[in-house]
């Protein structure tokens, strides 16, 4: 029984590891209307590769505007180039006071 117990444990355990960890983001995403009262301050680009290049993209735009201390991001432009299975984003950086 103990055995038993442990093995499904284990296979939890397995099984929640494979998920892609979320990692909390400091920025918001939000839409242009949602930012009215806000300061538009910076454009980025992200790009992504790899298996799922729209997130990757999307993670490195987003993490250009923390370190610009932005507060709200918002989505302007999706390329996507299938022959090197590549996305860009391009997006407004907002800082909001209130």
């Amino acid at each position: 029984m103990q055995l038993r117990v442990i093995f499904i444990g284990l296979s939890l355990l397995t099984a929640c590891a494979a998920d892609e960890p979320q990692l909390y983001s400091r920025i918001n995403e939000a839409y242009d209307f949602e930012v009215t009262h806000c300061d538009s301050f910076a454009m980025v680009t992200g790009i992504g590769r790899g298996e799922a290049p729209l997130r990757a993209a999307q993670q490195d735009a987003k993490q250009q505007g923390e370190a610009l201390q932005g507060t709200h991001i918002v989505w302007l432009q999706e390329d996507h180039f299938d022959a090197d299975n590549r996305v860009r984003v391009i997006a407004v950086v907002y800082k909001c006071l209130l």
